[in-house]
Formats: structure tokens, sequence, C-alpha cells
């Protein structure tokens, strides 16, 4: 598959101007360049793109816009087919994601004395169906934390 003409264009002006790009040496942003590129083109700092949270514990709070369309929409299930007296799982451990992090608190609070039957991971589909899984390149941890070490050693976990 080719590229589209004004894509072979742009290729072709950055193969022409390699070497001499190659050789230059770029200044750093001032801060106050930074802040305002920042200002102009990052989401987070456009006027436009938050708003206040109209309702709830956090009423009068800025927060993106995407944020705020879901606390302050409607729930999908209705309140009325929803039996709150009835308790399905009465658990002292809730861990809402079985992805790397839910794993980990998991196996912390059962190695840590908590029974195996009082620990609930809540995932979307299946354990390990998660995005540590989608990210392919592994996991940093620290490990010998309080076991002798000063320092906490990074260790990289590959799958």
């Amino acid at each position: 598959m080719s590229y589209p003409e004004e894509m072979r264009k742009s290729i072709e002006k950055v193969e022409e101007t390699r070497d001499e790009r190659l050789g230059l040496e770029i200044d750093r942003m001032s801060l106050e360049e930074r802040e305002e590129i920042l200002k102009k083109f990052h989401p987070d700092y456009r006027p436009e793109a938050k708003r206040e949270i109209g309702i709830g514990p956090n009423k009068g709070d800025l927060a993106p816009n995407e944020v705020v369309d879901l606390l302050e929409s409607y729930p999908i299930v209705d309140p009325e087919e929803v039996d709150l007296s009835q308790v399905d799982y009465d658990v002292s451990l809730l861990i809402i994601g079985g992805g790397g992090a839910g794993t980990v608190a998991a196996l912390w609070a059962h190695y840590s004395g908590l029974p195996v039957e009082e620990i609930l991971i809540s995932t979307k589909l299946r354990h390990g169906d998660s995005n540590s899984i989608m990210a392919q390149g592994g996991i940093q941890a620290a490990d010998n934390v309080g076991i002798g070490y000063t320092q906490p050693r990074i260790t990289q976990v590959w799958k």
C-alpha cells in the first residue's frame, strides 16, 4: 500500500532535510513558552474543556466536560428494578479491576491474612482481561522494600 501523494511529498521533504536537522541544536522552551503552548493547545488548559460539577459532594469543582457529563447523567439501571435489600456478596475487600494492580492487591491482602473467601475481584470479563495485559511491555514494580534494603529496587516484570 503506497502513501497518498501529499504524504509522499512530506516524506521526501523530511528525507531531504534529515542531515541538516540531525546536527541542529534546538533551544529548550522557557517555562513561559511551555505554559503558552499548553494553554493554547492542551485540553486540560482550555477553559471550554471544563465546567463546574452541578451535583454531589464535589458540586462547584471544575472537571473535564466528559466527567461532568457522566456524573450528572441518569443511571442506565432503573432503580425500581434493583433490590438493595438482597445482598449477593458480603466480603471484607472488594477490588475493582483484575489487572496487575488488582491482582497484586488481592495477593497482598491474602498474604497479610485475609481469607480468600473474604476477597472479591470485580473484572470486565475474566481475570486477566485488563489494560495491564494490553500494555504488552511488562510492569515496573518495586521489590524487596523493607527486607534489609534501604532503597527499593525497580524490576521489570515481562510477560
